[in-house]
């Protein structure tokens, strides 16, 4: 199923945990759960009487979950993803947002992660993909310029950025019987400012790998967007959200 939409940032999530069956009670792994931003909605699904376990192999992202996003029924555990303790336990659901990308080897990571499932446990990922190739956008040349300038970044560190469209195979590779795929198109308009966001928490990784120079500065960067923003009322796609879930058999 395909859906081109203008949205905010976890409705296609929310919308992607739901067609899968998170529910009332569950056990649910959250994989690379960063800020816990994932970790809290699921939490929501699962309600009081289940659990959320959320793991990254970052130090730094575990305190900010725990700070920013803690809950009664949520744990933050700091895990390599190739190392998963046996005491873990096992999860009706395992899920993650835009880590599979990040990682060296997706297809081992997740033939350790269903490891960890029940029998018919569910396993589902979303995952973002550079499908945009600079194509439109030609009367927000600055938009344009910025979330290339994202995707740039994630390549220089070893990101796949179109690991969304592998996720289907994937899936199918470690033995996820039928699964189900969703597709959603991205926009960017002229009123969306999260690429000026998205640019600022990014900067220190963008020179480093000098994807900006020395002249680039976030004050005239946010100045030219708004300008822009206020001259050309447009839009364009600038990537794709990709969800893929099954039921692992056992």
């Amino acid at each position: 199923m395909l859906h081109v939409k203008h949205q905010k940032r976890n409705d296609f999530t929310t919308q992607l945990f739901e067609r899968v069956g998170i529910s009332k009670g569950m056990r649910v792994l959250d994989v690379g759960c960063a800020t816990g931003e994932v970790s809290q909605l699921v939490s929501e699904m699962v309600g009081a009487e289940g659990e959320v376990v959320g793991i990254d192999a970052s130090e730094q992202m575990i305190e900010m979950a725990q700070q920013n996003n803690a809950g009664s029924n949520i744990t933050y555990l700091q895990q390599d993803i190739y190392d998963l303790p046996e005491n873990l336990g096992q999860f009706d659901a395992i899920v993650g947002r835009r880590v599979l990308m990040y990682l060296p080897d997706p297809q081992r990571a997740l033939q350790l992660l269903i490891q960890h499932l029940k029998p018919n446990g569910i396993i589902a990922f979303q995952e973002s993909d550079a499908i945009n190739g600079r194509v439109g956008g030609d009367r927000l040349p600055h938009h344009q310029e910025a979330i290339q300038r994202v995707w740039q970044t994630v390549q220089a560190e070893g990101g796949d950025i179109h690991i969304g469209q592998k996720l289907y195979d994937l899936f199918l590779r470690i033995g996820i019987e039928a699964p189900h795929i969703d597709a959603e198109a991205v926009m960017q308009t002229a009123e969306d400012n999260d690429l000026q966001w998205l640019t600022e928490i990014m900067i220190e990784r963008m020179r480093a790998h000098h994807i900006v120079d020395a002249n680039f500065t976030l004050d005239q960067f946010k100045q030219e967007m708004t300008e822009e923003a206020e001259e050309n009322k447009a839009a364009f796609i600038r990537d794709m959200n990709f969800g893929v879930w099954g039921e692992l058999k056992k």
